[in-house]
């Protein structure tokens, strides 16, 4: 299937045709099919459903990789499950870029890294025009425009574009400039904001001139503009060329001003782009601090979703990398550091060259100074994931259950469970909900045991279970849950799921471990740790409390009856 470059201005027009591409088995004898060209694959499973989109510079080539033996966990997972693809080609490669994009955000695929912190950071974006326009954005629309950033704060970023227009008098508005149809500058030109392109008072020589020192200075290449701008003022001054020293002599002040707002942060660190990542089950918060001239210029966080239930290993690390430089389509530093040594280095230079050229190299962090710097970094990516999954308010603290639990659906029902007992006589079985992060205290429920009187807590988590699944859709009990909290841990979970499966229901489970409030689900022994600040884990340890209290409550009031009538 093969998509013109003007599709792209509308996407969702390619997005209504990809359930109906031509699909091909996913199998070697069908990679002859595919063009060396570029594009976007997509891969679906058994049930004809979307598990990963992707790019490719060449879709032959990246697809044929998927039939080696050397894959990483993830990759192996959904090879297995695959069992067609379709692809798109592309003129280019940034349109496939936009096509992916396109795709991700509306099928939302199984295997797909997701960005999931909500954000749109502004960039500076330089205009391909042949006088190019100045502007803030929040979108990266086209491959012939420069961009630069990402900037945490719009706030500032609005100071710092009014200081860069004295420094460098570039252009803000959409007027269409003619050479030989001269217009009336604006107030901007009396203000030395625009050198007036629009009304030939400058030479195109020299209006390209001010852009390329402005894409420098983005560039973090300070110390060299100043001295460059100190040289142009003096000689315009020994000329007697007044006016065009004194522009010079103002392009300098403002610099120098915005140059002195960057604390030097690493004086003797080369010119360097530090990534650093936090991970707590599917979610990882990643950190990128650009450091030049040894100043911080510039520190972004984002927030993904693995969506596979994987270790961070170094192929993940460097795709993440990949991809910040790929959403915001900034021009990578030759130098980036990330904590990688030995086989795991290796491993991500040589992708990071793969993707972003080969003049990219990976700064050690056996390096005292680069080693501080990743420590910096990595404290910043943990308090920004904590503070995340500490949010207040409970549609954040449900959508970090989805991700870190790999949940298909939002919690909002969530029934917990809790025994109670005493040697195991009288034994119950308490049941709460939760509906929306809040209690719903009609809807709870009390099992007794029938079968059981030695203590015996996967049992009677069993027993107490089998019970409310046969009854899964009683409309007495209210909606079905979208997650079952139980209190334990493997063996708890295992008795549950095992009741559960074979009961034909479909649920996940989920067990919480306490003193550590550790998180453990199916498939996998390892545990979940979250912050014991999230906002996320606070919502299941109150679910699990409420069990307890509701079950320790009912059980003490059955106790007492039998002593007030002696």
């Amino acid at each position: 299937m093969f998509v013109r470059p003007d599709i792209l201005t509308t996407p969702n027009s390619a997005l209504n045709g990809l359930d109906t591409a031509y699909k091909l088995p996913f199998e070697k004898d069908s990679l002859g099919k595919l063009p060396a060209m570029p594009g976007v694959y997509v891969i679906r499973d058994s049930s004809d459903r979307i598990i990963y989109v992707g790019k490719a510079k060449n879709l032959r080539k990246r697809v044929e990789s998927y039939f080696r033996n050397d894959l990483n966990p993830k990759t192996r997972s959904m090879v297995g499950n695959a069992r067609f693809f379709s692809f798109i080609t592309a003129g280019h490669e940034d349109q496939a870029l936009v096509l992916e994009s396109n795709f991700i955000k509306c099928y939302k695929p199984h295997y797909n890294i997701q960005l999931i912190d909500g954000k749109s950071y502004p960039l500076i974006e330089l205009t391909g025009e042949v006088f190019p326009i100045l502007r803030k954005t929040r979108r990266v629309t086209t491959a012939r425009s420069r961009y630069f950033g990402p900037y945490p704060k719009s706030g500032l970023l609005n100071l710092g574009l009014d200081s860069l227009r004295h420094a460098f008098p570039v252009r803000t508005c959409h007027r269409r400039i003619d050479p030989a149809k001269p217009t009336k500058p604006c107030l901007d030109f009396d203000l030395g904001l625009c050198l007036a392109p629009c009304g030939n008072r400058c030479s195109h020589d020299e209006y390209a001139q001010v852009v390329q020192n402005l894409s420098e200075f983005l560039n973090g290449k300070m110390r060299t503009l100043l001295r460059q701008l100190e040289n142009n003022m003096d000689q315009a001054s020994r000329s007697q060329q007044y006016e065009r020293a004194v522009r010079y002599r103002d392009s300098y002040l403002a610099l120098k001003g915005l140059f002195e707002r960057y604390a030097v942060f690493a004086p003797r660190a080369r010119d360097m782009d530090v990534f650093a990542f936090y991970q707590q089950g599917n979610l990882v918060a990643v950190v990128r601090q650009a450091l030049r001239e040894g100043r911080l210029i510039a520190s972004t966080e984002f927030i993904y979703d693995l969506r596979g239930k994987e270790a961070l290993d170094a192929v993940m690390r460097a795709d993440l990398i990949i991809d910040f430089y790929h959403r915001f389509r900034v021009a990578a530093p030759a130098r980036i550091a990330a904590d990688a040594v030995g086989a795991e280095a290796t491993i991500m230079r040589e992708r990071l060259r793969e993707a972003l050229g080969a003049a990219i190299s990976l700064a050690s962090p056996r390096s005292t100074e680069t080693s501080r710097l990743l420590r910096f970094a990595a404290e910043n990516a943990e308090q920004k994931l904590i503070a995340s999954t500490r949010a207040s308010d409970i549609p954040a603290q449900l959508s970090v259950l989805k991700a870190v639990l790999d949940l298909e659906h939002m919690p909002v029902r969530i029934e917990g469970y809790d025994v109670s007992n005493i040697s195991g006589k009288d034994a119950t079985v308490s049941m709460v909900v939760f509906v929306a992060g809040r209690p719903a205290k009609d809807q709870y429920r009390l099992f007794n045991m029938r079968s059981l009187d030695t203590p015996n807590d996967p049992a009677m988590l069993a027993e107490a279970l089998a019970r409310r699944f046969a009854r899964w859709r009683d409309i007495t009990f209210g909606d079905p849950a979208n997650l079952l909290l139980i209190d334990g841990g493997l063996s708890q979970l295992g008795a549950v799921c095992a009741v559960r499966d074979n009961a034909g229901v479909n649920v996940p489970v989920v067990g919480i471990a306490k003193k550590e409030e550790l998180l453990y689900r199916e498939g996998t022994p390892e545990p979940v740790r979250l912050s014991h600040d999230s906002g996320a884990l606070l919502l299941l340890m109150a679910v699990r409390d409420e069990a307890h209290r509701f079950g320790k409550r009912e059980f003490h009031k059955r106790h007492e009856r039998p002593l007030k009538h002696r």
